[in-house]
């Protein structure tokens, strides 16, 4: 086993002891017993007598439970942040029953984390370290004033220090969960006490989770981005190598500073961009120092698209590569518009000369008119075709990118862009490399061969020997022979539906290029399931709106969801602060034989939405994250409400009717049955559920999951018995059967005959 899964292994164990660690001292602290003497240290904690020591015990179990993914990745703050909660966690366990089993936990993960410190180096993202500080040390400073003033003018008895004396040290003592010297006597005491505590976990832990989020690779900065610009310069010859210099990369420098490699993080995982770049001499030196960076932060290295040249390289280094598609690459030396390949192309561009398009060189710099033009092309391409811009290995459209290269373009007659593409600087290469290449929906058909053709003439003319069309993904990969084969099979066929490969691939063939094969170049197979994902994952743009605009496409995504979840959690908050409210919610809207009778129909739509129970219930929480949000992506927006109301009737007016039915008959216990209101969203609950399970595949999958439903229904039936789970399956069969005849109609109609 190499060093660095030895190493890797032995931080995910450090990090599964914190979090046995933090486990156990949140149950212990939970269990909330009486501490009658001091632990095994002897040490005499004031808050062990009265029972305090389970707010340390609190406050440890959430720090370690919270740092110990971060653990798992080396990362140095998390590593800090476990130790403290070790060192709290071990004198804070008193020896009977299960305080010993945390006594051990605490010793057994303190030596662990001592033993193994060196292994827990990754840096902190120093923007992330600073605002993790601020909000501590301004959160904690604003409980701290809610605390004094909420004490002092508390109604206690302070000691005979006084009582703004009093307030500030009782404040300091909440603020590290620790009890007060007075105890509250009235119940705003008590909520006050408890809302001060509640307080400084939340800042404690949202200032935490900054301190210990993921380590992003440090930005570059300009005097690196210079040093970088002078090496592609003198050395750069790859069809990539100027996105070496797109904002969304860092760099590692050979010790020499004569070569770097080019890298982004993604999660846990850092993409280096092709191969590295530099003096002959120090390639290899700067791809080992980018794998002892990637060890020391505890990612996953990977070398995404690397040439042959690079890969032989590489290899020598001890790295295993994966074929990810092809380079198309077109010979301008040999590539001409005769012959009879060419009739269709040739036909293309005389009907885009007729209709007065030209193609342009855009004077640099581009003034604003033209680059309103070409936002303008690229906004109606974006929207037209389902585009969406990306990075790492493509630029994006930004006025400032453009005017840091060639820009050449097609115009109408009336000078009005039609289509443009970007040419890059090929530094030493005799191969250049063109990036953005879009056109208006509206424009002649063959606009972009017009500007293909236009490119070719003007680098041919320029001295190159070649084009890169740039990679077509996944093509030229291996038959399906291993487990990575079939893995990048999978891939092929998703993005066969997403990025559609095989048009990409036939469009840049139509143009005769050579294929030259790109690899992934990983440490082990191990990681090439992380490196594969990190890889599909670099080139999306982090979503540029803020929280509110993210929160506002959620409402529009899920406006049913949003309506549910509003009604329902106001309604668990009411009653959980008053459970006499419970009370008058079941009888003014719940569903009984009675009410229905009365003529109070209205309550088959109020009932399901009153909870059965006060307070938070863990099968309204369950609906509201996961059984609504799931059946409006399924089922859509419009069909939710109706089939939740639709299955919460099915299952709840037959079961009413019963009771009814049962009364007259005598039945011992109907008639109180029938009289008493009931309420719930369970039925409808199981409704949608059977609504989404019909949504999967027709055959096995859907079988499978529609029985299972009914399987575990059928058993409580018969297991427990209650009303409510004979109403849960017949909201389920009632769903079921009319989505099997709604489908059973449509088949009919679609048949031929």
């Amino acid at each position: 086993m190499s060093t660095d899964r030895v190493e890797g292994w032995v931080r995910r164990v450090v990090a599964g002891l914190v979090l046995l660690l933090g486990g156990v001292d949140l149950a212990l602290a939970a269990a909330g017993r009486p501490v009658p003497r001091a632990g095994l240290f002897a040490v005499a904690y004031p808050v062990s007598v009265v029972g305090g020591a389970r707010y340390l015990l609190l406050a440890a179990g959430l720090t370690a439970v919270l740092v110990s993914r971060g653990l798992s990745h080396g990362r140095r703050p998390a590593w800090w942040a476990a130790l403290v909660a070790a060192g709290v966690s071990l004198p804070g366990h008193h020896l009977r029953g299960g305080d010993l089993v945390g006594m051990l936990v605490a010793a057994l993960a303190l030596a662990a984390l001592v033993g193994a410190a060196r292994l827990f180096a990754a840096r902190a993202d120093p923007v992330l370290l600073r605002r993790g500080v601020g909000v501590l040390v301004a959160g904690e400073l604003a409980v701290l004033g809610y605390a004094v003033v909420g004490l002092y003018w508390l109604h206690l008895e302070p000691p005979e220090t006084g009582r703004a004396a009093w307030a500030v040290r009782d404040a300091l003592r909440l603020l590290f969960l620790l009890p007060t010297e007075a105890a509250p006597t009235t119940h705003h005491g008590h909520w006050f006490v408890g809302s001060v505590r509640v307080a400084a976990l939340v800042v404690a832990i949202v200032g935490l989770s900054r301190l210990v989020a993921a380590v992003l690779g440090e930005p570059g900065q300009h005097r690196d981005r210079d040093r970088v610009r002078r090496l592609l310069d003198a050395w750069a010859t790859d069809s990539l190598a100027y996105f070496h210099l797109l904002p969304d990369k860092n760099w590692v420098f050979s010790a020499d500073g004569d070569a770097f490699v080019g890298y982004a993080v993604v999660g846990t995982a850092a993409v280096a961009l092709a191969g590295p770049v530099g003096a002959p001499g120090s390639r290899r030196q700067a791809a080992a120092e980018f794998h002892r960076m990637c060890v020391r932060n505890g990612w996953t290295p990977v070398f995404h698209q690397v040439d042959e040249a690079d890969r032989v390289e590489l290899a020598a280094a001890g790295w295993k590569f994966l074929t990810i598609g092809e380079e198309a690459v077109l010979d301008l030396t040999t590539w001409t518009l005769d012959g009879r390949p060419r009739k269709g192309l040739r036909s293309a561009l005389r009907r885009c000369e007729r209709a007065g398009y030209r193609v342009v060189d855009l004077a640099q710099p581009i003034d604003e008119s033209t680059m309103e033009q070409l936002a303008a092309v690229s906004d109606s391409w974006l929207a037209a075709g389902g585009h969406r811009e990306r990075r790492f290995t493509v630029g994006r459209f930004d006025p400032a990118y453009l005017r840091d290269t060639r820009v050449v373009a097609v115009c109408d007659a009336a000078g009005t862009v039609q289509a443009f593409a970007n040419i890059l600087p090929a530094f030493q290469s005799t191969v250049a490399t063109f990036d953005l290449m879009r056109r208006r929906p509206d424009s002649v058909n063959g606009t972009m061969d017009l500007l293909f053709v236009g490119m070719v003439d003007r680098l041919r003319a320029a001295g190159f020997t070649g084009m890169s069309l740039g990679l077509a993904p996944l093509s030229g990969t291996a038959e399906p022979t291993g487990v990575a084969d079939r893995a990048l099979r999978l891939l092929h066929d998703y993005g066969e539906r997403v990025f559609h490969f095989a048009g990409l691939r036939a469009f840049k063939a139509k143009w005769s290029p050579r294929w030259v094969p790109r690899y992934l170049a990983y440490r082990s197979e191990a990681d090439l399931v992380r490196a594969a994902s990190a890889v599909a994952r670099v080139g999306e743009l982090v979503d540029p709106r803020g929280p509110l605009g993210r929160a506002v496409a959620l409402l529009r995504r899920f406006p049913v969801t949003a309506a549910f979840a509003a009604v329902e959690l106001w309604l668990m908050v009411v009653t959980a602060l008053d459970v006499r409210v419970q009370g008058a919610l079941l009888a003014r809207f719940g569903v009984s034989w009675h009410a229905l009778a009365a003529g109070r129909v209205w309550v088959l739509v109020t009932s399901p939405l009153v909870p059965a129970e006060p307070g938070l219930l863990w099968s309204n929480l369950v609906l509201l994250l996961v059984v609504l949000p799931l059946a409006e992506w399924r089922v859509g927006s419009r069909a939710v409400p109706v089939v939740f109301f639709l299955g919460d009737w099915a299952g709840t007016l037959p079961t009413v009717l019963c009771a009814h039915l049962a009364a007259l008959a005598g039945v011992a216990g109907a008639a109180e049955l029938a009289s008493v209101p009931t309420a719930g969203s369970s039925a409808g609950s199981v409704a949608l559920a059977a609504a989404v399970l019909w949504t999967l595949p027709a055959g096995w999958p859907r079988r499978v999951g529609v029985a299972g439903l009914l399987v575990v229904l059928l058993a409580r039936v018969l297991l427990a018995g209650h009303l409510f789970d004979v109403q849960h399956l017949v909201s389920a069969l009632a769903v079921l059967a009319a989505l099997a005849v709604r489908d059973t109609r449509a088949a009919r109609t679609t048949r031929p005959g």
